[in-house]
């Protein structure tokens, strides 16, 4: 296998590889979305092509390096291989060829005789061959390289045998008349030419005809001129002769092309010659083709048998050559014979066309492409916002055909998904399939809004707005002179109740997370609806609901003040009697309970004996401990300050003058931070009275003798068995409790 196929195979593998991997793995390297998906993989692509571009781009280098020192070296041998195969390749430019002619003159020339339309006024015939043959045609175009007159613009571009085209003065062709640069190419032949004795021989010009093409980047009709004898008679007005071609072209068609002509000029020689004696180069063109017609039709079928892409031969034909010691006028007339007219007409006949590295081509075929690419765009995206319409109209329909709650219900969840998918490709990504101009995602999102409001206000906002105001009603009646378990469920309840209701009629305070369950809890209409589908509708309907909300004021409800003010007066009243510190602080050391354990002295100093040094009957509840501290009272403490403070508390009036007008025992109320002050000092001073108390109950043991003393003290003293020393470690670690 090539070096070249294995590199692309190996990037289209590597490519493959991390594609799948982006697939199976994106979510872990943050690629989770589709569309983020999609754009890596087009990303891959483009990767992908790019190192395939530089890899075909380095193996043209190394092909174009090998042919260049091909060349050197046909250069070097070239007299050694002038009649075998490989003298078709073009050999390098020698110091001569740079040297080219300049068509300045030319310009100037024309443009004075023409005006603004002097590049295409002319048609423009490149003459290529031997310079000997051109040269010996028409005179005059030697040194200049070009000879121009009224009806057409002959361009030399002979070379000296051996030689290839000059690219330089080919390029200023291009360059000077870039559109067409010419519209004909004669290859002019004589009889030093060498035409091949055999059909499988391949033709030197037919590489530089390509090679012209390729420069040129245009594929002109190519006119085969043989030069031979002269006309003595006719000199610059020589009628036309030779014969065109139709494609596909042959060695056999042309050679029985040129028998043809070869007939009919023995047949007019006769009439020539009766008429005038001196009148034989009808007569002489005959017979010379009775020898090189067969040669001739195989070198003309030579010059494109082995390419690709044939070479446009129109046609060959045949001239006189100037006449030695003919008049001045005679001399510089070649470009006036009739030949040229007529290849120009045949020119126009059979028309040049552009090759595919012609710049017209290139962004012809990039706008055709690209006009292609958004025809096809806009009728797929046509299609897909047309059908996407179709179905949100439908949507629409059966919401208003709707005549039940149920069907109604159905029908808005229906509208919301139409919605959902709107609003995703606003947000989003809109689908390549749906954009070229034609999405309307953004205008089809704003007119839904308004007919899914109107819906949803009776079959959602309604009954969530009614049930709620009754909560409200029945937490204003509450008696709040005893507050019990049950009593403050029910406040509990209607707080978060109230708290709906006052964000249902405020978007600012709105909290979607918040909102959801309570709308679901409060939704009770009587739909006619299964449980399970009541509960699912009820789901989707008002979760949708609440996470819009927000953003549409227009959806808020008119709230009903006196039901809020009834409400909040119970509520702080409860909040007042149910947020005593004492009451408080109570719940919090009952929630602990029995969870930690006591602390004895033989736990405080576990790992010694105490006998015979002191000893305690007392013990410190696990309430009262560090482990008890960290592990529960604290958060307890912050729990119960954020719950039971009201300060800040919108839903209750957001102020000290709404807290203390709603009774006496609410003016007891204490804010977050004070209660949470106040509840630590309180669970401090207790924490440091019962150790204290523990402390005060130790008591020493009597030493009966001086040994036993000793004994005590030397234990006491010992670090690692002391009991004293084990009991101030406990105790500094219990003290460090909140510091």
């Amino acid at each position: 296998m090539k070096k070249l196929h294995i590199d692309l195979l190996v990037i289209v593998l590597l490519a493959i590889v991390v594609a799948g991997a982006i697939l199976i793995w994106g979510g872990a390297l943050g690629i989770t979305t589709p569309n983020a998906k999609g754009f890596a993989l087009i990303g891959i692509s483009l990767g992908a092509l790019f190192l395939a571009l530089v890899v075909s781009f380095d193996g043209l280098v190394r092909w174009f390096g090998a042919l260049r020192r091909l060349r050197d070296l046909l250069q070097l041998r070239g007299p050694a291989i002038a009649k075998t195969t490989q003298a078709g390749v073009p050999a390098v430019a020698t110091k001569s060829q740079t040297s080219s002619p300049t068509l300045k003159p030319l310009r100037q020339l024309l443009r004075a005789q023409n005006g603004f339309r002097w590049r295409y006024r002319q048609p423009w015939l490149l003459l290529i061959g031997e310079d000997t043959a051109v040269n010996r045609l028409i005179p005059e175009i030697e040194g200049c390289g070009w000879l121009a007159s009224n009806e057409t613009v002959l361009l030399s571009g002979s070379t000296p045998p051996h030689e290839s085209i000059n690219d330089q003065w080919l390029r200023q062709i291009r360059w000077l008349r870039w559109s067409r640069p010419v519209d004909a190419i004669v290859l002019v032949l004589d009889d030093g030419t060498l035409l091949p004795e055999r059909s499988q021989e391949k033709n030197s010009w037919g590489l530089h005809l390509a090679r012209i093409r390729k420069v040129l980047s245009w594929s002109a009709p190519v006119f085969v001129l043989d030069i031979a004898g002269t006309d003595a008679v006719h000199r610059i007005d020589t009628p036309v002769t030779g014969c065109e071609f139709t494609r596909p072209l042959n060695a056999t068609a042309v050679e029985t092309a040129l028998f043809e002509l070869r007939d009919r000029l023995a047949d007019r020689s006769v009439f020539q010659i009766a008429s005038n004696a001196e009148d034989t180069y009808a007569s002489d063109l005959s017979k010379r083709l009775d020898t090189r017609t067969t040669p001739l039709a195989r070198w003309i079928s030579g010059l494109s048998d082995w390419q690709r892409r044939a070479l446009p031969v129109a046609g060959v034909f045949f001239a006189p050559l100037a006449m030695s010691g003919a008049s001045p006028s005679d001399s510089s007339g070649s470009t006036r014979l009739p030949l040229w007219r007529y290849l120009a007409d045949a020119a126009n006949r059979t028309p040049g066309r552009r090759t595919w590295t012609h710049p017209v081509t290139i962004a012809s075929t990039v706008a055709l492409v690209l006009i292609g690419l958004c025809s096809a765009g806009m009728l797929i995206s046509g299609m897909n916002n047309a059908h996407e319409v179709m179905l949100t109209r439908e949507s629409l329909q059966a919401l208003n055909r709707a005549s039940d709650t149920p069907a109604r219900l159905r029908a808005l969840l229906g509208l919301q998904q139409r919605i959902a998918l709107h609003e995703t490709r606003v947000q989003e990504h809109t689908p390549i399939f749906t954009r070229f101009g034609l999405n309307h995602d953004h205008a089809i999102l704003n007119a839904l809004w308004a007919p899914y409001a109107r819906a949803a206000r009776p079959l959602l906002v309604s009954p969530v707005q009614q049930d709620i105001e009754g909560q409200l009603v029945d937490l204003g009646q509450m008696s709040t002179a005893q507050v019990d378990i049950q009593s403050s469920q029910v406040a509990q309840d209607g707080q978060q109740a109230l708290k709906t209701y006052l964000m249902m009629a405020d978007p600012q305070r709105a909290d979607p997370t918040f909102m959801t369950p309570q709308l679901g809890q409060h939704w009770n209409p009587d739909t006619g609806l299964r449980p399970g589908e009541k509960l699912d509708l009820s789901a989707q309907l008002l979760g949708f609901w609440a996470q819009h909300f927000p953003a549409h004021p227009d959806w808020r409800i008119q709230p009903r003040e006196d039901l809020v003010g009834n409400a909040r007066q119970t509520l702080l009243a409860i909040i007042g009697v149910r947020n005593s510190e004492d009451t408080i602080y109570q719940s919090i050391l009952d929630s602990v309970g029995h969870k930690y354990p006591d602390q004895t002295l033989a736990s405080l100093t576990a790992g010694t004996d105490t006998r015979g040094l002191f000893a305690t009957s007392s013990t410190v509840p696990g309430v009262f401990t560090r482990q008890a501290w960290e592990g529960s009272i604290e958060a307890a403490i912050d729990d119960a300050a954020k719950h039971n403070g009201v300060e800040g508390n919108w839903v209750l009036g957001n102020s000290a003058n709404s807290v203390n007008s709603g009774s006496s025992q609410a003016g007891t109320a204490m804010t977050p931070d004070a209660l949470r002050a106040a509840l630590r000092a309180h669970y401090f001073s207790d924490y440091a009275e019962r150790w204290q108390d523990f402390m005060n109950s130790i008591r020493c043991a009597a030493a009966p003798t001086l040994p036993a003393a000793v004994g005590q003290l030397k234990l006491i003293a010992d670090a690692r068995q002391s009991p004293l020393i084990a009991l101030m470690k406990s105790l500094a670690f219990q003290g460090a409790a909140g510091a």
